[in-house]
């Protein structure tokens, strides 16, 4: 058989799927597992070629099925995945890798010996992720090694994610990465090193010349603005070292809209870049071919090593040693069954890889780049400087990751296909200067400077190349994530294209099939349209977002969630995957209820990758640093409509009811959170009062203008603090449901104890996003039906409500 690892992939790939969406017992998949393993044996001695084979093929199907139940099993019984504790604990343990630097945050990975939680210790292992809070003053971090002994005072954080109706992309992180749990603390000094490392360790060498080379691109690239890396130098990092945690959004969104976002991961591009020029060095000092071999996959090994064996690296690195090791064993070394026994090494060491995009990325560009380049570049013009074949390299590339772009990371974008031409040599070039920049580091710190002015101008030329791309409408721009029969019936035609020829007008249909399900993959045509009024308060951590799809085709976003530092990108990451799961382009009233960050740093992304149709508000606060980085995020000619108390405005049969605030005779330069815009929506028998972060005095000021505001269902005023939900107002509203949008664990302590007690004083039932997930309500006027993301546990507080769902 001319593929036979390719074969055994994909069965081994259909066995980890098969896992992964049916939970089979591990005993009930041994047994035919043993079966089909002796029938393969069976038929060898037998001589059935093709009998054998098959059984082959059905015992990696069982074999995947298992062994990804084995290891889901043994990472879900995990002591430390398990563990449950609100406070601050003393962790010990080893480090397994060196510490990464980020913008915000620093990291460590400890792999967890034992606990010291409230002066008892816990027996309890398992690899552990540590943010740890920059700090300019204390930087012991760069005193750290893989190997050393640290006692590190952390917090752990929740596990979940945000759990709005889909697996939290963080679950998925974590196990792909096989990271137990996360944790934080609030400063380096909460860490001690307790024992130093082997000094007889070869890793902990390779971190301690990881570390040299970073503290060398952070000396020669340092910011004008601040004191700190520059972007050219985390650019640089991320080339050379494989660490992106230094980019700032801004130039990750400005790469990612240009399409070569994925250049900057250490890849199967850098590798062939690295090994390229390796090859010229050896060829110029005449070292023989094979020699060159055997050192080159010495090399690439030391390399993956020296970064840490990162995933993308790892992957990137096995295929080129398995090549290499082909051509030292054979002279044609056939690509197909080099890269699916590479897929197929990388899922046995980690089964959960599958599901790692870069994995899919990798291996789907490869296999496309295999199979259609050459094809493609036959029907090009042959142009200087093999641009013919970068260009055929770029368009089968693209064609092969399409469908995956779209769909994990909702973008489209045409421009990668032409900015691959110039990106990829001017990086290559910029990867060759910066090895040269890293050794001539070690001796001269002159030449050194003037090696990093040119790496800082050519990447300033890449970067200002994507800025003027991206300033091309419509080449780069969002989409829901298409549906599966669409994906797979792209991939199907793409490679219908090898078929052998059948029948007439075989080519003709292929090609129609094709562009036809590339038109519906790029564009999404699809209305997303909702039969009942559906609001879903959207888990977005400590903050609030509430997603209202009225009967029809119209959709109003109520705030956006968002963190006080900008650290992580709500918007991006919770709000708009949510909105485009649900097939949403289209915003039509995007609400701010009021500009503090938990509330309307999230609407920044919101308004970049939504069609966005009206903008309502009641404050304009002229000086507020969050409200003025959302008007710079705006389009141009987008309505801003004010909504005071006393306004209604209809959409179909729903009515929406302005209660608060009332008209400003002068706008405030600032905003309170007694000026939030509160809300009531009515449809049929049911009706949900939307209150932001109001207290007493807004409260009253509202009870004073309104007699009847009884509503269905209450949004508690700022997340349950004990400043809201006066007695007063909960007795004119009588809500049967509260619904609180909070962070687990949150700094602030809500919600409060004495307004949970008020509630239930009330005979109101409790919905928190910090237990249940996203909480969805539907009603057609007349029923109510509620959804939450997380499964009811009997266990818990909320018995009285479990025969709702």
């Amino acid at each position: 058989m001319k593929y036979p690892f390719l074969f055994l992939t994909i069965f081994l790939i259909v066995g980890i799927l098969f896992g992964y969406y049916f939970v089979v017992s591990i005993s009930y998949l041994i047994f035919p597992l043993l079966i089909f393993f002796l029938l393969s044996w069976v038929f060898f001695g037998l001589r059935k070629i093709k009998a054998c084979f098959t059984s082959i093929l059905i015992t990696f199907v069982l074999f995947g099925s298992t062994y990804y139940e084995y290891e889901n099993k043994k990472f879900n019984s995990n002591e430390l995945y398990n563990l449950k504790i609100s406070q601050y604990a003393d962790f010990y343990g080893t480090l397994y890798k060196s510490p990464q630097k980020g913008l915000v945050n620093d990291y460590l990975f400890l792999k967890v010996k034992k606990i010291n939680y409230k002066n008892k210790e816990l027996n309890v292992s398992g690899n552990l992720k540590v943010s740890v809070k920059k700090s300019e003053i204390i930087k012991n971090l760069d005193n750290f090694s893989i190997g050393d002994q640290l006692r590190i005072s952390a917090k752990l954080l929740p596990t979940s994610g945000y759990r709005n109706f889909n697996q939290p992309i963080i679950d998925k992180f974590l196990k792909i990465q096989k990271i137990h749990h996360r944790a934080y603390t609030k400063s380096p000094l909460l860490i001690q090193k307790i024992k130093s490392g082997s000094s007889f360790s070869p890793l902990r060498w390779l971190s301690f010349i990881r570390i040299y080379l970073r503290k060398k691109i952070e000396k020669f690239f340092r910011s004008s603005l601040s004191n700190s890396i520059s972007q050219e130098g985390a650019i640089l990092e991320a080339l050379l070292l494989g660490e992106r945690g230094r980019l700032t959004e801004k130039t990750k969104r400005s790469l990612q809209r240009a399409g070569i976002y994925h250049l900057l991961a250490i890849s199967g591009a850098h590798i062939a870049i690295i090994s390229y020029l390796l090859f010229l060095i050896f060829r110029l000092i005449r070292i023989p071919q094979r020699t060159s071999y055997i050192m080159l996959i010495f090399i690439l090994i030391f390399y993956a090593l020296l970064v840490e064996s990162r995933a993308s690296v790892f992957r990137a690195t096995i295929m080129a040693v398995v090549f290499l090791i082909g051509k030292l064993l054979w002279r044609d070394v056939n690509l197909i069954n080099t890269i699916s026994f590479s897929a197929f090494f990388l899922l046995l060491m980690n089964p959960f890889s599958l599901f790692d995009v870069g994995f899919q990325l990798t291996f789907l560009a490869a296999f496309s780049i295999i199979l259609f380049a050459s094809k493609i570049i036959s029907f090009l013009p042959k142009l200087p400087l093999r641009i013919s074949e970068l260009f055929g390299i770029s368009i089968s590339a693209q064609l092969g990751i399409l469908p995956i772009i779209a769909y994990y990371f909702n973008r489209v974008t045409s421009l990668s296909v032409f900015l691959n031409l110039v990106a990829v040599p001017l990086i290559g070039i910029i990867m060759s200067l910066g090895f040269l920049f890293l050794t001539i580091s070690f001796l001269s710190s002159n030449i050194s400077f003037i090696i990093a002015t040119v790496i800082s101008f050519l990447i300033k030329f890449l970067l200002l190349i994507c800025k003027f791309a991206n300033e091309i409408p419509n080449l780069s721009y969002r989409i829901p994530q298409p549906p599966f029969p669409v994906i797979f019936g792209y991939y199907f035609f793409l490679l219908a294209f090898l078929f052998p020829k059948k029948f007439k007008k075989q080519k003709l249909i292929i090609t129609i099939f094709f562009f036809s399900l590339l038109i519906i993959l790029i564009t999404y045509p699809f209305p997303s349209i909702s039969k009942n009024l559906k609001i879903t308060f959207i888990d977005v951590g400590q903050g609030e977002s509430i997603l209202i799809e009225f009967p029809g085709k119209k959709k109003m976003l109520v705030d956006g969630g968002g963190t006080f530092d900008n650290s992580f990108d709500i918007g991006e990451k919770v709000v708009s995957p949510f909105l485009w799961s649900k097939g949403i382009k289209r915003i039509d009233y995007l609400v701010s209820t009021h500009a503090h960050p938990d509330h309307i740093n999230g609407l920044k992304a919101v308004v970049k990758n939504f069609e966005i149709g009206e903008i309502w508000e009641a404050v304009s606060p002229s000086e507020d640093r969050y409200y003025k980085e959302f008007l710079a995020c705006l389009p141009e000619n987008i309505k801003i409509k004010k909504r005071f108390r006393g306004m209604v405005i209809n959409e179909g049969k729903v009515k929406i009811e302005i209660l608060h605030p009332g008209k400003f005779k002068i706008q405030p330069t600032f905003v309170h959170n007694d000026q939030s815009l509160v809300m009531r929506i009515r449809y049929g028998a049911h009706s949900f009062l939307l209150t932001g972060d109001i207290g007493f005095q807004a409260e009253a000021e509202i009870l004073k203008y309104f007699k009847d505001i009884h509503s269905t269902v209450l949004k508690s005023p700022h997340h349950g603090s004990k400043t809201s939900s006066s007695e007063e107002f909960l007795r004119k509203i009588r809500p049967d449901y509260v619904v609180i949008s909070v962070g687990e664990g949150n700094r602030f302590n809500v919600p409060d104890a004495e307004i949970l007690e008020r509630y239930r004083k009330y005979n109101i039932i409790i919905l928190r996003t910090d237990r249940d997930g996203a909480i969805e309500f539907s009603t057609d006027g007349k029923i109510l039906k509620i959804r939450r993301a997380v499964k009811f546990d009997k266990s818990d507080e909320y018995d009285n409500i479990l025969g709702l769902f």
